[in-house]
């Protein structure tokens, strides 16, 4: 019983991984401009690249893709395992984003996907960080100072809400790490006052 288990979620997280590891802006720039995205603007595999260098229409259709791919490995989590192990495929999904094993292991940063898998555990937390994530777009134009905060918020609200489900908070914890870690470069441009602003005439992007 125990080894069936242990396959059921071996199986689950990889189908997870690669899953996460599909890239939706990556398939858009070779699909309608033989561009791979990484080779563009900042070179991230992600929406605001895509949005710069490809147009709004574009850029939804990344956000969708990289939406759906996380939603999809959690409600697979959730039929195969049950609904406490949807995070743990929403962790291993961003993972496969940020380390897709498509494109040698060169992905985005997972804010999408983060996003996603925050909807997916709770949209109250979704729609708090949703709601400051705008706030603070809207008043700085850092698209990546936003997408900072709510990393942070995100486990602090999983912990105050779902305390004491350790295993999922340090789920929410691991993936708030990975999406800070992942934004060293801007917060080293934040710091130093480069950091481009959404809708700046800047090459570089946020995420």
């Amino acid at each position: 019983m125990y080894s069936d288990q242990l396959w059921a979620w071996l199986v689950t997280m990889a189908a997870a991984y690669l899953l996460g590891s599909f890239s939706t802006s990556i398939t858009v720039g070779k699909l309608f401009y033989r561009q791979d995205i990484r080779k563009v603007g900042s070179g991230n595999a992600g929406a605001t690249n895509t949005l710069r260098n490809y147009g709004v229409k574009k850029a939804l259709l990344v956000a969708l893709g990289d939406t759906l791919k996380t939603v999809f490995a959690m409600l697979l989590a959730r039929l195969i395992l049950g609904k406490t192990a949807m995070i743990y495929a929403g962790l291993v999904a961003v993972i496969g984003h940020i380390f897709p094993v498509y494109y040698r292991f060169k992905g985005g940063k997972g804010v999408m996907s983060a996003g996603a898998a925050i909807l997916m555990y709770d949209w109250r937390i979704f729609f708090l960080v949703i709601g400051l994530f705008i706030l603070i777009v809207i008043t700085t134009r850092y698209v990546s100072l936003g997408s900072l905060i709510c990393a942070v918020v995100f486990p602090v609200s999983a912990a105050l809400l779902h305390w004491p489900d350790k295993g999922n908070v340090l789920a929410c914890v691991a993936i708030a790490l990975i999406v800070i870690l992942k934004h060293h470069e801007n917060i080293r441009r934040l710091i130093h006052g480069t950091e481009s602003k959404i809708g700046s005439k800047k090459a570089q992007a946020n995420q």
